[in-house]
């Protein structure tokens, strides 16, 4: 089993428009409502690739509700545990033209001690059942920045192995707790490392680094560029197919997924580099944030250029 925690999901409305008119009018051609939150986006791919899951999410209010009902419906294994505060919409003004998306994120919901207790309280009842739990996204208000390196430990010590994608104070914090594998993209990998991540000779060496953690995989993911992975002493790099772009938020969450179905299916490093690449790259391919299906996913693995760099 691999589960997911999401501290702070989010209905993501995504608003199809021509172009981006900055200060002026914008006529809407799409609206687009998915159940999102970057662990839920792991589940969910997780679910495409025919891998158990199970996703746990702080939800609340109407657009609590409505994430867990459409989860529900979409048969996807879901622990609801409840906050007071309802949870939050996050709007993704995609450009057609430019083929590129804006992002406007609320915050989230204000989360309690007790809530928090009960995140915790469900880690030691279940973290001995999971093979990874993936913990991922950003952290609501009232959560403080070493909490994820605290359920790190928790899961740890009872066995299951963890992936971590977060970015700032939580994952500099989280860090500390030595994760099985984390998958920054290059601007978390630049506020982490204080340097740049642009170029590919730049971004072997922040995998490289990274690694030096106590960390055992890096996936640093590089958007239409690719990716690299580090893990066991070894650094690939991945060279994603062209498509046709149609959104690229959740792309990193599925490349994370089919990560980790390499993984499970005991796939060399550089197949399941080429299951992450080719996750992504399909994610990509589709509006929104809905999870990309497993035939595209085939077809474009054969067709991701992989090469070892160490």
């Amino acid at each position: 089993m691999i589960a997911t925690m999401t501290l702070n999901p989010t209905i993501d409305r995504t608003l199809e428009i021509c172009r981006l008119n900055v200060g002026g009018m914008n006529r809407v051609q799409a609206v687009i409502d998915h159940p999102s939150g970057k662990g839920i986006n792991v589940s969910r791919t997780l679910k495409t690739f025919g891998l158990p899951t199970q996703a746990t999410a702080l939800l609340g209010g109407e657009s609590g509700r409505w994430i867990a009902e459409t989860l529900t419906k979409e048969g996807l294994k879901l622990e609801v545990i409840p906050t007071a505060g309802s949870s939050r919409t996050n709007l993704k003004i995609w450009s057609r033209e430019a083929k590129e998306a804006t992002e406007i994120n609320e915050p989230g919901p204000l989360v309690s001690e007790k809530e928090l207790e009960q995140v915790l309280a469900h880690i030691e009842a279940n973290a001995a059942h999971w093979q990874w739990l993936v913990i991922s996204g950003s952290m609501p208000p009232g959560v403080p920045s070493d909490f994820y390196g605290t359920l790190i430990t928790k899961a740890k010590a009872q066995g299951a192995k963890i992936a971590l994608d977060t970015s700032g104070a939580a994952l500099k914090q989280a860090i500390k707790a030595q994760p099985d594998l984390i998958k920054p993209n290059e601007t978390e990998a630049e506020e982490l490392l204080g340097r740049y991540v642009r170029h590919e000779t730049e971004a072997e060496a922040a995998a490289a680094e990274l690694l030096q953690y106590g960390i055992r995989c890096v996936l640093l993911t590089l958007g239409k560029d690719g990716a690299f992975l580090g893990c066991d002493g070894e650094i690939w790099r991945a060279v994603p197919p062209e498509i046709s772009v149609k959104s690229t938020v959740g792309c990193g969450d599925a490349a994370l997924a089919g990560l980790l179905y390499g993984f499970r299916q005991g796939a060399s490093l550089q197949d399941a580099l080429r299951w992450s690449t080719a996750a992504g790259a399909a994610n990509a391919s589709l509006p929104g944030t809905e999870p990309p299906t497993l035939d595209v996913i085939q077809m474009l693995f054969h067709q991701v250029l992989i090469k070892r760099h160490l």
